[in-house]
């Protein structure tokens, strides 16, 4: 009987003790839940927050670099939305893209970019325990163009240079034979070194190598000698020094490039984003556009020819001519812009200074190849579009402008007046014409050449032959440099610096 009934108090107490048990399970049950379900949902909510995160960061560099090229022909938005959309491999998601920015510490500015995404992600244990049977999930991303370089003094702007060489040029201009092929967007030939105070960005894509001789930027056409930037081939008889250089394709052998400052590192850089076009905005010259320094008046063309020394002084004023053409005599252009939109008949050239003793002080010459240029509409030129350059069937051009400032007594300078669109601008050619234009200004008399001011040539080729120093800036499709001996550029009034791509928050 003991036993028994020692039997049947073990069998109570097991039942008790079952459901003390089935009673904390259920009470600990919603619990362990929650626990899990904060595990498991929390651990996919981390996962697609970080998956969106990149997303986000992607997309924000992706959007401020299309927003910033001019030449992306498509909606910026919808191909920045597209590409998002693309390179998702996850879900559905809200894409919101704004430039400029709608919050945080950017909002308003301009040149940046506001990319939130957001994302409803269903959870698996969440509704088991109250929970909402989804949860959104948003990431943000801020991106945008901040200065990363100095100020430039030269800017090559043309990513593919057709070949082009410039016919009708006399011997006594030039002292060296040039190459009869284009080498490079930019061209350092010649003997010495270029030094440049400020910085060199060149668009050409054509291929060569970066400053630790990795191969870089495209192949180039026809290959071998040619670079999106090239010193002397084969022998290395130039260099080039300069603040920073920023080439988008590469160069022939990195040694022939050099800091102005000894002791710098080699300021080259390769495989880099192209630069805009630092005059874009730049209007045509009209009088409503500059009504102090543009003028309407029509002189036709000019030729100045005049016994030297003791022959009267020839004096220009601001207006539209046919041509320009200084072959010898004393000649003075009075401040401000002379609109060329014709040729010369013998010659084929719209300016040419060429000899004679030129006082040229405060002067912009804009050059077009249209004959009916307005100056009070600016038709046809105004509506030439900037953003791819114009077609090209010739491979020898002349040029639309020769100024030889190696003359004793010649003041050559651009237009000096800060309140004018063009003021530090001597040469601004049509965007549309392909004509070079070749400059010559090599103190070989050991006279001194006084020569300043910027060159926008869009699409142009522009030669420069030079020894000395010289404030000038170059914008243009393609620049040959022939330095004589050492040539200096020190602009006072540098071009813009380039701005890379930054994602900010």
């Amino acid at each position: 009987m003991q036993s028994h009934e020692h039997c049947n108090g073990d069998r109570s107490t097991s039942n008790e003790r079952g459901g003390k048990v089935l009673v904390l399970l259920s009470v600990c049950l919603p619990m362990l839940l929650g626990l899990v379900g904060l595990v498991l949902d929390g651990s996919l909510l981390m996962v697609t927050s970080r998956d969106l995160q990149s997303l986000a960061d992607a997309g924000a560099t992706r959007a401020a670099i299309a927003f910033s090229d001019p030449n992306v022909a498509d909606d910026p938005m919808q191909s920045v939305i597209a590409a998002i959309q693309h390179d998702a491999d996850f879900g559905n998601f809200q894409i919101d893209v704004s430039s400029p920015p709608t919050s945080g510490p950017y909002i308003g500015r301009t040149n940046y970019v506001e990319v939130n995404l957001t994302q409803s992600v269903p959870t698996n244990l969440h509704p088991f325990v109250g929970g909402e049977a989804t949860q959104s999930v948003r990431s943000r991303a801020v991106a945008g163009l901040e200065v990363s370089t100095e100020s430039a003094a030269i800017v090559v702007l043309d990513p593919d240079p057709s070949p082009v060489t410039i016919s009708g040029l006399t011997g006594g201009l030039l002292t060296v034979t040039l190459p009869s092929i284009q080498l490079g967007g930019l061209e350092v030939l010649g003997a010495g070194a270029l030094e440049v105070d400020g910085a060199v960005h060149v668009n050409t894509e054509w291929g060569g190598v970066d400053v630790d001789g990795n191969p870089a930027g495209e192949e180039p056409p026809l290959g071998g000698l040619r670079h999106a930037i090239s010193c002397t081939p084969l022998v290395s008889l130039t260099k080039m020094k300069a603040r920073e250089i920023r080439v988008t394709g590469g160069v022939g052998n990195p040694n022939n490039y050099g800091h102005v400052d000894g002791g710098e590192p080699n300021p080259l850089s390769a495989n880099r984003l192209p630069v805009a076009d630092p005059y874009e905005s730049l209007p045509v010259p009209t009088v409503s556009s500059d009504p102090t320094n543009v003028s309407s008046v029509e002189h036709g063309g000019v030729d100045v020819v005049s016994l030297p020394l003791i022959g009267p002084t020839t004096r220009l004023e601001p207006g539209v001519y046919e041509w320009i053409n200084v072959i010898s005599g004393r000649v003075v252009f009075e401040p401000g812009v002379y609109i060329v939109r014709g040729v010369n008949p013998l010659t084929g050239i719209a300016v040419a200074l060429t000899a004679g003793t030129i006082d040229a002080e405060g002067v912009m010459f804009y050059v077009t190849d249209s004959g009916t240029f307005s100056p009070w509409t600016g038709f046809p030129d105004i509506s030439d579009s900037s953003d791819s350059p114009p077609p090209n069937h010739l491979s020898s051009l002349l040029p639309s402008v020769v100024i030889n400032t190696a003359l004793p007594g010649s003041k050559i300078h651009g237009l000096d007046d800060p309140g004018s669109p063009y003021d530090g601008l001597l040469v601004f050619q049509r965007r549309q014409s392909r004509n070079p234009i070749a400059l010559v200004a090599s103190d070989l008399l050991l006279l001194g050449s006084d020569f300043s001011g910027s060159i926008y040539s869009k699409w142009g080729q522009v030669l420069f032959v030079g020894q000395g120093t010289y404030d000038l800036t170059f914008a243009c499709g393609t620049l040959r440099i022939v330095n004589v001996l050492d040539c200096n550029l020190t602009p006072s009034k540098p071009l813009s610096p380039a701005s890379d791509v930054y994602l900010v928050e």
